[in-house]
């Protein structure tokens, strides 16, 4: 699936400047990925989508990859149909699991499946129907687990503090994706970030 690159360029750099301006540093705790794999992203901010085109955009992501997002946000933000997404309802339909079984097959498939914005600190997550199917589909695949995590301290912009963690399939995606968000948040309150690259 291509991607308009006049409207990916153009998307590129107002994305930079409103997370600089909104944020005021971005830490990365990075992994090397292994392809073929599937990328699994909790969701609990509209910033999400933002952080992870300034990973692409700094190379950290496979250019081969498709953004799973939901049809309603895609219908809110038509800005993101032109810049490698594709949509999923929620319950997710089939025609719609079928494309993305056949993009899996020589794309890296990014999802959220929490399927929608949900508080960073509510227990248990929500995982959507079909996600656990979905990437049983796939048991040879990697997966790799980016946690987001926001904060806001002592001034006007918050920190975004963003890991990378992959893991050997099967695992069971809700607890893995807790337990991911979990040792984030703790790195954060307590400032253990070694291993962190600063980007800004």
């Amino acid at each position: 699936m291509e991607r308009k690159k006049l409207s990916y360029s153009m998307f590129h750099i107002g994305q930079k400047l409103f997370l600089r301006r909104m944020f005021r540093s971005m830490r990365v705790k990075l992994s090397r990925i292994e392809q073929p794999s599937i990328i699994v992203v909790n969701h609990s901010s509209f910033y999400d989508a933002l952080v992870l085109f300034e990973l692409d955009r700094r190379g950290y992501l496979p250019k081969n990859r498709i953004v799973g997002m939901s049809a309603a946000g895609l219908k809110k933000f038509p800005i993101f149909k032109k810049l490698g997404t594709v949509p999923i309802s929620q319950p997710i339909k089939l025609s719609e699991y079928k494309e993305l079984l056949r993009l899996a097959q020589t794309h890296t498939i990014i999802l959220f499946p929490q399927g929608v914005e949900e508080h960073a600190e509510k227990r248990p997550l929500t995982i959507q129907p079909g996600m656990e199917r979905l990437m049983s589909r796939f048991p040879k695949y990697k997966l790799l687990f980016i946690s987001i995590y926001y904060s806001f301290t002592d001034g006007v912009r918050g920190d975004i503090a963003c890991q990378l963690t992959p893991k050997v399939q099967p695992v069971n995606i809700q607890q893995m994706m807790t337990t991911e968000i979990d040792t984030l948040k703790a790195s954060v309150i307590t400032n253990d970030l070694k291993g962190f690259t600063r980007l800004w």
